[in-house]
């Protein structure tokens, strides 16, 4: 999924008190949090980390994700389409016509 320059984003280097969690599983840990809404604490223990790497792990992966899928699925508008959203803004909303000054008509 990721190109070999994102997945160097999110691997960290191992050192001599700990080696770092791969690439594919800190990917995992973010997509099962993702999924499925379950608190830090229940994902830690599903992939036996602890709760503060979870916590720094999931915005980590979440920002290369979007950086990775930004381009292609949430396109920036350019100046002509950013004109025509502005327009829609500025355009008053045409309530229904049995609502009238904040109370509504009755019918009879």
């Amino acid at each position: 999924m990721f190109s070999s320059k994102k997945r160097d984003e999110i691997t960290y280097q191992d050192t001599n008190y700990r080696r770092s969690i791969p690439a594919e599983e800190r990917l995992s840990i973010c997509l099962r949090f993702l999924a499925t809404g379950d608190s830090y604490r229940t994902i830690a223990g599903s992939f036996r980390a602890g709760i503060s790497t979870v916590s720094m792990l999931i915005p980590d992966v979440v920002a290369a994700i979007w950086d990775f899928l930004v381009e292609e699925f949430m396109a920036v508008p350019g100046a002509e389409e950013w004109r025509s959203i502005a327009q829609d803004f500025e355009t008053p909303l045409r309530l229904h016509s049995n609502f009238r000054r904040g109370k509504r008509e009755s019918r009879n």
